[in-house]
């Protein structure tokens, strides 16, 4: 029987062995200058976590005065699965402007599970978001519901000033040309001479800026719902999405059960719309996240923000048709309202609302066309409007004289496009892919924002990482996406 001393020793080789395995499992170059140590990432909102390795580097607040005040950057990353792991990552750009890379790793792990087989996947919370010297403010915090009754504009400026007192950080600093400097020096910091790109949304915007800047370091570029260069994104919003809707709409008439549950068009939508701004109404409806029956006068902005939120995803869409159709015909909102609630709640809490402004202020705003309003759309003027009181307050930060010209890379770029996309349709890709001269554009029908999870195209994105190229890049299955089924009632689509 072996004796306490033995067993021991036994249980320090033991865990000396696992020590080791523990480093090659987390093996980085040898030039890594990072301390990654383990952390739990949590989408916010949500009860979503999942592990990851976390680590911080420093840089300067200002990089013109790189002696002055520093801010921390925070780092997750996912080490590859295979231990002799390409020496080329991936690096995430989260979207918004406003959302943090680390916060969507609970739902990025499974979309990009194939390409962690044999790559690092780093997320960098882009300064001002996530854990990276956030720009939150306090209305926030106190804001109970996504979902404004009435938007007092003088109430957003009076935020607006007080949102600016309380940030620790220059808002003129956080602009996408910096923060794509800063991902490059994380990537010098952890030693990787190259690196793939995927950018969803915003995040779109931010990888064509650090190709710009750095395009000997990019091996491979994927652009997830594009914003071109060219755009001036949020002016488009209010015809984006009533075009989306429109699609909706017109798909279900296609359908032979939606079009006999829920005859409705555009007009019949119009004239809720038109019903509301003259007579606002006082409805109850559960609170999804407490419970709780509320109060809430429903207006035309709610409603047209309740449709925005419900827009996003095929999902949403399909019951698009069923919840408008009891707004419009059967003057009953309370559904529409709570599932708005649940979807805007949670994207609310995931944005850094000073990061969004310093970047729309300093790179959108100032080339707003003046003559667009939005008034003949659904959004109308209000969600302009609230832009322009903010911007007018917030200061802005330098963009480069170029910042709005297309960019063009050597490197293989894959642009994914949904064709019911309420921000970034198809015609934004094509477009774009147009600057690059070797790029191809895959588009899903029946899709929302974000396509990349869909199984298809998540499965072809990690090939085309994986090959580097898009040479007999097998895209077949693009042509079997499918939209999500109508809902039939609010317990889902007919069996």
């Amino acid at each position: 029987m072996p004796t306490m001393q033995k067993l021991l020793h036994v249980g320090i080789v033991a865990a000396l062995a696992l020590a080791c395995l523990a480093d090659l499992a987390y093996a980085l170059p040898k030039a890594n200058a990072i301390e990654f140590s383990n952390c739990t990432l949590s989408l916010p909102g949500t009860t979503l976590t999942t592990d990851a390795r976390c680590g911080r580097l420093e840089v300067p607040e200002d990089p013109e005065a790189p002696e002055g005040r520093k801010i921390s950057l925070h780092i997750a990353m996912a080490p590859a699965v295979d231990r002799t792991a390409s020496p080329d990552p991936l690096f995430f750009l989260a979207g918004g402007p406003g959302q943090a890379a680390s916060e969507t790793w609970p739902i990025m792990r499974a979309v990009l599970e194939k390409v962690r087989r044999h790559r690092d996947i780093v997320l960098v919370d882009q300064r001002g978001t996530g854990q990276s010297n956030p720009l939150k403010c306090a209305m926030q915090e106190t804001e109970a519901d996504p979902l404004q009754t009435i938007v007092d504009l003088d109430l957003i400026r009076r935020l607006t000033r007080a949102c600016l007192e309380q940030l620790d950080g220059d808002p003129r600093l956080y602009t996408t040309t910096i923060a794509m400097g800063d991902i490059d020096r994380v990537r010098a910091a952890m030693g990787y001479e190259r690196i793939n790109l995927l950018g969803i949304s915003y995040g779109t915007r931010a990888a064509q800026v650090y190709a710009r800047i750095f395009p000997d370091r990019v091996r491979t570029v994927v652009l997830d719902s594009v914003v071109p260069m060219e755009l001036a994104l949020g002016e488009e919003h209010g015809p984006m999405l009533d075009r989306a809707v429109r699609q909706v709409f017109a798909d279900c008439a296609d359908d032979a059960v939606c079009k006999d549950l829920f005859p409705i068009g555009m007009e019949d939508l119009r004239a809720a719309f038109a019903d509301l701004r003259a007579h606002p109404r006082a409805i109850q409806f559960t609170h999804p996240a407490t419970g709780k029956v509320e109060e809430l006068t429903v207006t035309a902005d709610v409603l047209a923000f309740a449709i925005r939120f419900l827009s996003y995803a095929t999902q949403t869409q399909a019951v698009l048709p069923l919840l408008v159709h009891e707004a419009a015909s059967l003057n009953k909102l309370d559904r529409l309202m709570t599932q708005a609630t649940l979807i805007g709640g949670s994207l609310t809490e995931q944005i850094s609302r000073g990061m969004e402004l310093s970047v729309t202020c300093s790179e959108d705003f100032p080339f707003f066309d003046p003559r667009q309003t939005g008034a003949d759309t659904l959004l109308g003027p209000t969600f302009l409007e609230v832009i322009q009181v903010s911007c007018e307050i917030w200061p802005r930060g330098e963009v480069p004289a170029d910042f709005h010209q297309p960019v063009s890379i050597a490197a293989p770029v894959l642009l994914l496009a949904g064709a019911r996309d309420p921000v970034t349709p198809p015609e934004y890709a094509t477009a774009t892919a147009g600057h690059f001269p070797d790029s191809r554009v895959l588009i899903a029908k029946g899709q929302g924002h974000s396509v990349g999870t869909h199984p298809c195209l998540r499965d072809v994105m990690s090939a085309f990482i994986e090959t580097g190229t898009l040479k007999d890049l097998d895209t077949a299955c693009v042509r079997g996406i499918e939209p999500a089924p109508f809902f039939t009632s609010i317990l889902g689509p007919n069996p």
